[in-house]
């Protein structure tokens, strides 16, 4: 728990020093991928882990720092057979240009924040989790005002919950998501 309040920290001193040093910003959207890997166990069915696959969504917004840098925020949305997931993130990345001309990048970043998780089987209530990870891509700079990106990223989940309800008791875990996305942002 320590570690991740010293995360939190941070994460809010970082966003609190953004408008004095920032120059472009931007807002986008993303579509994508996302898997996510449960643990279910309950007294009737044993242990099961499943994995879950379905759409993504994103709305990000953020800021250049520089050439090399970039932080922003992203709310994004899934939902799958098990659960609905409502993310909210503040990612850093580093970006690494390739070729003379900086339209093509690489970019690896760090991410944290938080998760609302609703489990749709009516024994199991939802939670709010921390979550952090990272992500790595291409971005391609169309021209000055629009860029496009495909990206990778991985989350580490926090949620476990258990219930007692006579014969249906157990315990559910998200571990963790993993989402490949394709992203378009306009800079202004």
């Amino acid at each position: 728990m320590k570690t991740k309040n010293l995360i939190l920290a941070g994460v809010i001193s970082t966003v609190m020093s953004v408008p004095a040093m920032a120059s472009d910003w931007f807002v986008g959207g993303a579509a994508g991928y996302q898997q996510d890997n449960y643990k279910i166990s309950s007294g009737i069915e044993g242990n099961n882990n499943t994995k879950e696959k379905d759409m993504s969504y994103q709305l990000r917004a953020g800021s250049y720092l520089n050439d090399n840098t970039r932080l922003y925020g992203t709310y994004g949305y899934n939902s799958d057979d098990i659960a609905r997931q409502q993310t909210f993130l503040l990612s850093y990345d580093y970006l690494v240009g390739l070729g003379d001309s900086n339209k093509l990048n690489w970019f690896i970043g760090a991410t944290a924040g938080m998760t609302h998780n609703s489990i749709k089987d009516s024994n199991f209530d939802s939670k709010n989790t921390f979550v952090w990870g990272g992500q790595t891509g291409l971005m391609y700079n169309l021209n000055d005002k629009w860029s496009t990106e495909v990206g990778y990223r991985y989350l580490k989940q926090d949620y476990d919950v258990n219930t007692t309800n006579g014969a249906n008791s157990g315990s559910f875990a998200l571990n963790d998501t993993q989402q490949v996305y394709l992203a378009i942002d306009y800079k202004f």
